[in-house]
């Protein structure tokens, strides 16, 4: 999917990093709207509907560069039953919030300490020692259970269905009659 964004002719390819973890994945993806947008409509055309069923946080930051410049990084994680499920006072947009906080992180851990050379196996034993930086599947289940976030194909369609627009002439009351061509 990423390989068929790239070639769509942007100045930037895509950059992110994708964690799997034992039922769930974590997926950033950097890049352009309008390649993000290709990318969600490739997973709802070629993806089962559990895929369809995930929750798209889609976010903007004024970064200066890329979190994660290296390119990809595809990561499994060590199978691990879930513990309890996340219990929290905070809301779900502070989980969020911390979230992002925990992959901001977690980039910049691997930007200033993973070597560009064999790149993504250098991120799988990096995982075994920084586990502070990876977020936990509990939190990943916690914001995936949330029905007021967006799913993947509520994204696609925010973007791409046409709004409902009104015309002026259609709320005047009572409706403007042309009697004559030239008037």
């Amino acid at each position: 999917a990423v390989v068929s964004t790239q070639s769509t002719g942007s100045q930037e390819p895509p950059s992110g990093i994708l964690l799997l973890y034992n039922q769930h994945a974590l997926f950033c993806l950097e890049s352009s709207q309008e390649i993000i947008l290709l990318f969600m409509q490739e997973i709802i055309t070629n993806l089962s509907s559990t895929v369809l069923e995930s929750k798209v946080l889609s976010f903007t930051e004024n970064v200066p560069t890329r979190l994660f410049q290296h390119g990809w990084a595809d990561v499994s994680l060590p199978i691990r039953p879930l513990e309890q499920k996340h219990e929290t006072s905070d809301s779900i947009s502070q989980v969020i919030i911390n979230m992002i906080k925990q992959t901001v992180s977690l980039s910049e851990y691997v930007n200033h300490n993973v070597p560009k050379v064999n790149y993504r196996a250098r991120c799988e034993t990096m995982i075994s020692s920084q586990t502070q930086l990876i977020v936990s599947e509990e939190i990943i289940e916690f914001i995936s259970n949330d029905r007021s976030l967006f799913s993947t194909s509520d994204y696609v369609q925010k973007y791409t269905k046409p709004l409902n627009v009104v015309l002026d002439q259609e709320l005047i009351w009572p409706l403007e009659i042309r009697l004559f061509p030239y008037m």
